[in-house]
């Protein structure tokens, strides 16, 4: 009987020890996989390695993706369709939750051109889980592969309450694939994204936005007229920067910082009953709140001997930590 049990603690000790290795191997194998994947490098070396990788177990990666879909996504890197594709399939039954599999899939389509697959497998996981950033743009980008652009607007809608600014960004990039057809329901989200995300700082979400409301060639041109009006502005032309300021207005009235550097001009030629309106538009509409038309205001209404308004707007800027706003102070209300 103590036989029988040195000999079952000796086979557990010998199994444990294989599981240990299995493991081991397994995650020195990851860790490389990991960086490349992260990287984009693929690197042949990398493959060579997996032959002397056990695929059933451990089945699940440190970061319980499926080992075969991992690899499969290495090959998938690539270019070995045939090989991720394999891979992908064999593994579709391990942790099917998350959708890794199926996702995988869709990206190799979408490579090979396969529209039917593509469809199949974008919308299996963006209707299993919705709300991932990566599913909805994989879908959106193959409804724009395949003209199916109308959809865009009805995936949309179940995700916007998510508030994650990159799908917000590729809803609007998804639907400028045909600005012709952009629907009334796509202008107000773009509309609602420059109220809703304007202290983020993101400027691609911005631009995207912007274009949406007012055409590609438009706000282009708008930003070809800025740069204008820079050089204009560089050389102290501050009358013609500030007309060619308004010319960019017109073409994007959604971009603060036209009115904030037409109103700059004007103010420094002295034209401060021009400058005053631009500038409150910037506060009053399109407020990023830097605190930086609050202080040219401020100088502004000084200027012209109002003093209380310009206590008032310099102690505005301050508050938004505009840090040349605080010698100023003192001055301005006394």
């Amino acid at each position: 009987m103590k036989y029988l049990l040195k000999v079952v603690i000796l086979l557990i000790s010998l199994a444990s020890t294989y599981i240990f290795y299995l493991n081991n191997i397994s995650s020195e194998i990851q860790k490389e996989i990991y960086q490349d994947i992260f990287s984009g490098n693929y690197r042949e070396s990398s493959t060579a390695r997996f032959q002397v990788l056990n695929l059933e177990m451990p089945n699940l990666s440190l970061s319980s993706l499926p080992m075969k879909g991992l690899i499969a996504r290495y090959y998938y890197l690539g270019a070995q369709f045939d090989k991720a594709l394999e891979l992908a399939n064999e593994s579709m039954h391990v942790n099917p939750y998350i959708m890794y599999n199926e996702s995988l899939k869709q990206d190799i389509f979408f490579e090979l051109g396969v529209k039917d697959s593509l469809i199949y497998y974008a919308e299996k996981t963006f209707s299993g889980i919705p709300n991932n950033k990566k599913h909805f743009i994989d879908l959106a980008r193959a409804y724009s592969a395949t003209n199916k652009r109308s959809k865009i607007d009805s995936i949309f809608k179940l995700v916007e309450h998510t508030n994650t600014i990159d799908i917000w960004k590729f809803y609007f990039s998804a639907i400028l694939g045909n600005e012709d057809s952009i629907s009334p329901y796509g202008k107000e989200k773009a509309k609602e994204a420059l109220e809703k995300f304007s202290s983020s700082g993101d400027t691609q979400l911005r631009l995207s936005a912007n274009y949406v409301l007012y055409g590609k060639n438009n706000v282009d041109k708008a930003l070809d007229i800025d740069k204008e009006a820079e050089n204009l502005y560089a050389n102290g032309q501050f009358i013609e920067a500030a007309e060619k300021y308004q010319e960019a207005i017109k073409l994007n009235p959604n971009e603060y910082s036209f009115y904030e550097n037409a109103g700059i001009s004007y103010h420094l030629f002295g034209y401060y009953d021009k400058a005053i309106p631009l500038l409150n538009k910037v506060i009053d509409s399109l407020n990023p709140l830097t605190g930086k038309s609050e202080f040219v205001i401020a100088q502004s209404y000084f200027n012209l001997n109002d003093f209380e308004k310009a206590c008032q707007f310099i102690k505005l800027s301050s508050k938004l930590n505009y840090r040349d706003s605080f010698r100023l102070i003192s001055e301005y209300c006394k």
